[in-house]
């Protein structure tokens, strides 16, 4: 009885140690399982892109007189349309980055044109008293071809050389952002534009537009035969 008694308790015990396998064999399959459901049902991360409004240090036009802009000197800092010059041009800078760590690949920029008027017959152009710069990672937009084009920008050092900005792709992370500045230089309309990153993100592809809140993002060539200032000539007596 007593060897039958301890071949009961063997069984017991290799049951119960079967059991406990089998339970967290279970347990494993069951949360991997549940993870990679979880993968496949997230969607991946889209791209966040911020840009501010077109600045710069060109001329900016004005629907107004002299006589107005000397009455609301501000106005010539906080509004007015940005002309691009044969050696000056308004830029959009542009920060883009992936909400998480896993990284997203941008693979292009394009610029789209929203409306494009002629330009003004009346008001004022008043020019800029300011120094530009050169971002790594500026392109260059004519707004004169269809479509447009986007290429990256070069700069002549002065010994001669060419430097040009890297091209497309690119690829940003949350602790890896990129930078990039949109330089103007070629407009001959009243123009509003909007810029189109294109990206891919764990094999899915995707967009994401920028408008400058629907206003689109807003330039002009310079008119012709209007009255031209400085700032000194508008803040003259304030």
């Amino acid at each position: 009885m007593e060897r039958d008694g301890t071949s009961l308790r063997d069984r017991k015990l290799w049951i119960g140690a079967f059991v406990t396998v089998v339970t967290g064999l279970v347990a494993l399959l069951v949360q991997g399982g549940w993870d990679w459901l979880r993968g496949e049902m997230s969607d991946p991360p889209e791209l966040t892109a911020y840009a501010a409004d077109v600045n710069g240090c060109t001329p900016k036009y004005f629907n107004a007189r002299l006589d107005e802009l000397r009455a609301h000197p501000e106005t010539v800092d906080r509004s007015g349309v940005w002309i691009p010059t044969a050696d000056l041009w308004p830029s959009v800078n542009v920060t883009v980055q992936a909400p998480t760590s896993q990284a997203i690949v941008l693979t292009g920029a394009k610029v789209s044109v929203l409306s494009a008027r002629p330009l003004p017959a009346r008001g004022s152009v008043v020019d800029a008293e300011c120094g530009g710069g050169m971002d790594e990672r500026a392109f260059d937009v004519d707004l004169r071809t269809d479509p447009v084009s986007v290429r990256p920008s070069e700069v002549r050092t002065g010994q001669g050389g060419v430097i040009k900005s890297r091209d497309f792709p690119f690829k940003v992370s949350s602790g890896d952002p990129e930078q990039f500045v949109f330089n103007v230089k070629n407009v001959a309309r009243d123009v509003r534009f909007a810029i189109t990153f294109s990206w891919v993100s764990d094999g899915q592809p995707g967009s994401t537009r920028l408008d400058n809140g629907g206003r689109g993002f807003h330039v002009m060539g310079l008119p012709k035969n209007l009255p031209r200032y400085s700032r000194v000539d508008v803040f003259k007596g304030k």
